[in-house]
């Protein structure tokens, strides 16, 4: 996990992770759940599963302790400038169950850009990650504990979707950078 090796060394916080399975299991047999993350290299949740026993543990390349979190955050980083900042929210429309664990499109959460409250910190941590990971793009995803008061990315995608706003921005960045 280069990714999150490399968090480590630049004091980037993380959920913490393995890619021991006997560790996982010791963090269910504590009461942590965990994440299973059977695709290093994906999109919208695919490829995670949550185990909260040892018998539910599938086999992954990586598990993470699950982080609560009140928030979750996605900020765009072009050549170490913040260009959005973006907040993962509940769609009012959407009637479905819905698996708070992980917020995407699919249970019911879309990005906001309005009334954002940032946590302190969130722009500084989102610089540090891509630091450490030596991109000049990324879009960084960090959730915010507040029982803990903490913030903890949770990865950094070099490839994000790009549309609306979100394209314009970076759009507006490249061109600002050209000049």
């Amino acid at each position: 996990f280069p990714s999150h090796d490399r968090f480590n060394e630049h004091n980037v916080t993380t959920p913490e992770f393995t890619n021991s399975r006997a560790v996982a299991e010791q963090w269910c047999r504590d009461g942590e759940t965990v994440v299973c993350r059977t695709l290093l290299r994906s999109s919208e949740g695919k490829g995670i599963s949550f185990a909260k026993t040892p018998e539910e543990l599938v086999p992954a390349p990586l598990y993470t302790k699950y982080m609560k979190k009140k928030s979750e955050f996605r900020v765009h980083v072009l050549n170490q400038e913040i260009i959005d900042v973006q907040e993962k929210r509940k769609k009012r429309s959407f009637d479905d169950d819905r698996d708070t664990r992980i917020r995407n499109l699919a249970n019911g959460y879309v990005f906001c850009r309005g009334d954002i409250k940032e946590p302190t910190g969130l722009r500084d941590l989102a610089l540090s990650a891509t630091q450490a990971l030596r991109y000049n793009l990324g879009a960084v995803d960090i959730v915010y504990n507040q029982h803990l008061d903490k913030l903890f990315v949770l990865e950094v995608n070099a490839n994000p979707g790009l549309m609306g706003e979100t394209l314009e921005n970076y759009a507006n960045a490249i061109l600002k950078g050209i000049k």
